[in-house]
């Protein structure tokens, strides 16, 4: 508790009273030639007394045999320094001591507590000491010292409290403020870190097979004598599955139990034996474990923390604390990735981050193409993260989730710098053409974006409409003057925004009301049903087609992985597309020769793919829509319906089920479109297309 103190008692210095100045000196004559023996029975005496009251013995049972011992040798030491006068250097080492007992669990009553059997026992020790007549004079010495001893030590054991307090603000600020889970968790490790007594910190997931990976960390020394080497001869995994020893430990318990598990002293708890050499090594004497819940009360996550006191953890104020940052932790959790998967070590966040750092980052360059004219009109830089042993690329779904805020920056930085340089030299080779390059939301509340975009623009010497800055879909966009300032700034340098993945959130849709986008990406996702609901997928293609041409936005949609896609695309006037079905990503040096040998056959006339004459017909029954009040323009809308029909002649379908659904929908509208004839037969053409549908794309 006392290791890192150095009493070196100076006994010249007496106190100023002439009479506690004599008492003084008369009590270290007559114990001076046995003085070590005094101090020793003292101490002998004050710990017999605190063994003797089961708080206080259940403190100091923590400890190991060599640390008790260490503890009476430094309260001699801080004995015989009570013999000094009252100075600096005895205000620092009280206000250490009291830090030292806050840090092993002692609560601000127990010092009381014990100061006042301290005093009493001192007094009755040592009176006998002295003559009679300098009873009084030392006693008033004693007492007003150790009051004294006991504000200082006080006054330490509340910086540890302050030190708690501090580090739970900062984490409810990181709340408010984080735009991803792996931007919080490295705040709250952040916070966490900076406690006096707490020398890591992991946040992990169980993976299948109940190892826990530890995703998140900090403290050099734990993660360079204990992470890195988990695995190798002697380094035992932790585990949350209860049938090994290694799941028997505090972080397997909180797991199963659902509830916070300490390791009060590893000194004396047998559950920690296949860490306790590596625990011995680095110092770490206690521990906790907080499983982090979901809204239904599942672990999804477990944080542990390691203190180098044996205790550190288990008061009241500190149970409070691991409870507090249990519920944030859960409710984080909820807000970022209410379902997590897809466990990362810590060790690959770590890889990804140093590649990145390392020359790592290759962009490649996916063709936007023109649904009008079909021609590429740019190319979207791509990251990538190149493995420096030869072993391919790391995609953007292995590493984007693991990124904080920092690495994201530079991300950006470097991406954008790559689009550039080789929009430059596919510029030199004849072939010009716009970039469009990925954003973060936070990019809206940190100025370092605008200012390397407008930066990296003049080095360049390239027109800002040149490029495309997409905003990602990845997290809450910063509601606040800040990002009005910073948006407007965008706006100023001269480039083009876009809003990606419209139609993955309903963030998005709030996002294209409010902001004044050139261009909007309809989210391929929306494409993922085509099998299942065919007509589904393609009506919220024209939907959102519509709604982003009404508010001015031009239309890409992505996600295009074949001719059918491409055409029903083209069909429902968009005005780009971008998918497998176009061009794969490629690099840069691939980009002038495919430019040179690509152009899209545009028919929107006659449909030659499935997909290509649902989406006509999709287009037709809207027209329809708009015919209804007028009974006599029908006729008009039946031969309005030539793609159907040139499509059924033209694959050579006549005489089928589809030419056969065709010909009574057209008989049917004679009628009229409200009689339940027509919805009969508009309801069997559905079906139809749907069937064909599936049958181009072998369902």
């Amino acid at each position: 508790m006392y290791e890192n103190l150095n009493i070196s008692p100076h006994l010249s210095e007496p106190p100023d009273a002439p009479e506690q100045q004599a008492a003084l000196r008369a009590l270290l004559q007559a114990v001076q030639p046995d003085l070590q023996a005094v101090v020793n029975g003292f101490i002998a005496r004050f710990y017999d007394e605190l063994l003797s009251q089961p708080r206080f013995s259940r403190l100091l049972g923590l400890l190991s045999e060599q640390e008790f011992a260490q503890l009476r040798k430094n309260q001699e030491r801080h004995l015989l320094s009570l013999f000094a006068g009252r100075s600096e250097a005895s205000v620092r080492v009280a206000r250490h001591v009291g830090r030292a007992h806050a840090l092993i669990g002692i609560e601000a009553s127990w010092l009381v507590e014990s100061y006042g059997l301290y005093t009493r026992l001192l007094i009755t020790h040592f009176a006998d000491w002295v003559d009679p007549s300098e009873r009084a004079a030392l006693l008033r010495y004693f007492i007003t010292r150790l009051q004294d001893e006991l504000q200082w030590q006080i006054e330490g054991h509340e910086d540890i409290g302050r030190q708690l307090d501090g580090a739970l603000a900062r984490i409810d600020a990181a709340i408010l403020t984080a735009h991803t889970l792996s931007d919080l968790l490295r705040s709250v490790l952040g916070a966490l870190e900076n406690i006096e007594g707490v020398v890591a910190g992991t946040i992990g997931r169980p993976d299948t097979n109940g190892v826990l990976q530890f995703e998140h960390a900090f403290g050099n020394r734990f993660k360079s004598l204990y992470l890195d080497r988990i695995g190798t001869v002697g380094v035992a995994p932790t585990l949350v599955r209860g049938d090994a020893a290694e799941g028997l430990g505090a972080s397997g318990r909180a797991w199963r139990s659902r509830e916070v598990q300490y390791t009060a002293s590893y000194s004396t708890d047998p559950a920690i034996l296949p860490w306790k050499a590596q625990a011995h090594e680095l110092g770490v004497r206690s521990a906790v474990s907080i499983p982090i819940l979901d809204a239904f009360g599942q672990p999804i996550a477990l944080m542990d923390l390691y203190s180098s006191y044996p205790g550190f953890f288990t008061n009241a104020a500190r149970k409070v604390f691991t409870g507090h940052l249990q519920k944030i932790l859960g409710l984080a959790f909820t807000r970022y990735a209410s379902s997590p998967s897809g466990v990362v070590p810590y060790a690959r966040r770590r890889f990804y981050v140093d590649l990145l750092d390392h020359e790592g980052l290759q962009m490649l360059y996916q063709p936007v193409v023109s649904l009008r004219t079909g021609r590429p009109v740019k190319f979207e830089a791509l990251a990538r993260l190149r493995r420096q042993d030869g072993g391919g690329l790391v995609s953007p779904a292995e590493f984007l989730p693991v990124l904080g805020a920092q690495d994201m920056w530079r991300l950006f930085s470097l991406g954008l710098e790559q689009a550039l340089h080789a929009r430059h030299r596919w510029a030199q080779q004849g072939v010009e053409t716009d970039v469009s390059v990925n954003m973060p939301p936070v990019a809206l509340s940190d100025p370092r974006y605008v200012e390397r975009v407008e930066q990296l623009l003049r080095n360049h010497a390239v027109d800002p409409r040149r490029l495309t800055l997409e905003l990602l879909e990845s997290g809450d966009l910063d509601i606040s003057e800040r990002r009005d300032a910073l948006l407007a700034r965008f706006r100023a340098s001269g480039v083009r925004l876009a809003e990606d993945d419209l139609g993955s959130g309903y963030s998005s849709l709030l996002r294209l009301d409010s902001f004044p986008f050139d261009e909007v990406k309809i989210d391929q996702g929306l494409l993922s049903g085509l099998g299942k609901a065919p007509r589904r997928a393609l009506d919220f293609i024209q939907h959102l087609t519509r709604l982003a041409h009404d508010l001015g936005s031009q239309v890409v949609v992505e996600g295009l992985e074949s001719a059918g896609l491409v055409e029903a695309a083209v069909i429902l006037q968009a005005d780009a597309g971008q998918g497998y079905g176009l061009a794969r990503p490629m690099p840069a040096d691939a980009v002038v020769d495919w430019v040179r040998g690509f152009h899209l056959h545009i028919d929107r006339d006659h449909p030659r793919t499935a997909l290509g004459v649902y989406a006509a017909h999709l287009l037709w029954e809207m027209r329809l829509a708009y015919m209804t009040p007028w009974p006599d323009a029908l006729p008009l809308a039946a031969r309005a319906a030539t793609a159907l029909h040139g499509y059924i002649e033209a694959q050579g379908l006549v005489d089928g089920p589809l030419h056969l659904a065709y010909l009574r929908l057209i008989r049917a509208l004679t009628e009229g479109v409200d009689t339940a004839e027509f919805r009969t037969a508009q309801a069997d053409m559905r079906r139809q297309l749907d069937q064909l549908v599936r049958a181009e794309l072998g369902l």
